[in-house]
This record gives structure tokens, sequence and C-alpha cells, in this order.
């Protein structure tokens, strides 16, 4: 099973360029059933290092990545495919 980790939410970010908490956390965009809390705490940090933004005035807390976050998702995915 794949761990929920910063890669992940971003690569799904990059897909995705923008998504809902909600669609964040469906299967069908991470590959896994996210555990809540630990999906909103990477979240935060994330927007913390300015690789996410949320949308102002959205009702429901929305999510975009930024130039840092996709040059972020695509650095770490390199990493991992150096590392195999």
């Amino acid at each position: 099973m794949k761990p929920l980790n910063r890669k992940l939410l971003l690569v799904t970010m990059i897909r995705h360029e923008t998504l809902t908490l909600e669609d964040v956390g469906k299967y069908e965009n991470l590959g896994l059933v996210a555990d809540k809390v630990q999906l909103r705490y990477l979240l935060k940090e994330l927007v913390e290092e300015g690789f996410l933004t949320t949308l102002d005035g959205a009702i429901t807390p929305t999510y975009t990545i930024t130039d840092k976050g996709i040059e972020e998702g695509k650095r770490l995915e390199q990493e991992e495919m150096q590392s195999r």
C-alpha cells in the first residue's frame, strides 16, 4: 500500500491543478484512501511552504498548486526514479 506523502499530494495536484479538500482525498485522485487528519496536516504544511495556495472566497477549502509546488513535485518524482 502506498503511503500518503508530500510527493503523492504534489503529483496529484500537478495532474489536476485545482481541487477541493473533498476531491483531494478521493481514491481516484490519490490512488489510496487517505487518513483525513494526515491529509489536512500535509495540505496545511504544503500551503505554509508555498507549494499550494488556497482559493480566497471558496466556500469549500480549495487548493491549487503553485509554480514552486510543480517544481518540487517533479523534483521528488525524479529523485524517486533515480533511486530505483
